[in-house]
């Protein structure tokens, strides 16, 4: 009797072995931070229609300052209109609003998790705060420079479309600086969204984040470029604004502008401060 219930109750246990579940650990990386971020943001339903509104704005608005500068517009003598415009900064009149856009989803995507306290969970689950900020910036980057890319070379096309339909002067991208300046945009763009994020992570508030990035890109260089003397130029020039105006067709504070590669250094330099104070911040703090 005994030898049958011990030979019974080793079965069991040898069963029982062989049907409990078994338990995978994987070691917390960058990489598998990454593909969280990812799939958080891909989800997400505003992340396409953001995408799509860049895309749509961009080039509906370049198409419009197009097809205005063909028709029977009047312009100033000393050349102020629209029709006696740079071909290229004609077609890439959305630019503002672009902006705008893209530093609007990047400070969502730095702040939003603060509203909602899902950043708890967040860091609970990459305990490695700066691969919070680092898989953060890495999957915006693989969204928005992609997709500021099709839009500002649909916008170009498009564009220049127009105006050699309406017998207007055009330009190509093989021309000097023009293919710099079309892929410029989508880097430019790709740098607000990243220091809007930055920005969101730092101050931990969509409407903070906000109303500081707008006001730094936006408001702060045409205040200072009609306010301040011709002087300061060479201070204004390193601001987001003009670093971006050396290699793109936005426009910058005062009249004067770093070379092409310096001003891409100094807004890659704006991008790195901004992500890494949110490193520090996020890491020293409590959530």
């Amino acid at each position: 009797m005994t030898t049958a219930t011990a030979t019974a109750t080793t079965a069991l246990e040898s069963t029982s072995r062989r049907t409990a579940p078994t338990t995978t650990t994987h070691r917390q990386t960058l990489g598998r931070a990454i593909r969280s971020e990812w799939i958080k943001v891909r989800t997400l339903r505003s992340t396409w229609i953001g995408m799509g509104a860049l895309v749509l704005l961009l080039v509906s608005l370049g198409a419009i300052a197009a097809a205005v500068s063909t028709g029977s517009v009047t312009t100033s003598e000393d050349g102020g209109g629209i029709g006696n415009a740079d071909p290229l900064k004609t077609v890439m009149t959305g630019d503002f609003a672009a902006v705008l856009l893209v530093g609007v989803l990047g400070a969502l995507a730095g702040a939003r998790e603060y509203g909602s306290r899902m950043i708890s969970a967040t860091i609970a689950a990459v305990p490695r705060r700066w691969q919070v900020v680092v898989s953060k910036a890495v999957v915006l980057t693989g969204v928005v420079l992609p997709t500021a890319l099709i839009a500002a070379l649909a916008t170009f096309g498009v564009g220049m479309g127009i105006l050699s339909a309406g017998d207007s002067a055009t330009v190509a991208l093989t021309d000097d600086g023009i293919l710099r300046s079309v892929l410029g945009m989508a880097g430019y763009l790709t740098a607000i969204a990243l220091m809007g994020l930055g920005l969101g992570i730092l101050l931990r508030s969509v409407a903070s984040s906000i109303g500081v990035l707008l006001g730094g890109v936006m408001v702060l260089p045409t205040i200072a470029g009609a306010l301040l003397p011709a002087s300061l130029d060479s201070v204004l020039q390193f601001l987001p604004s003009s670093a971006g105006a050396a290699f793109t067709t936005v426009t910058g504070a005062g009249d004067s502008v770093l070379g092409a590669t310096a001003g891409a250094l100094v807004l890659a330099a704006w991008v790195v401060l901004t992500l890494g104070a949110s490193i520090l911040a996020i890491t020293r703090r409590d959530v």
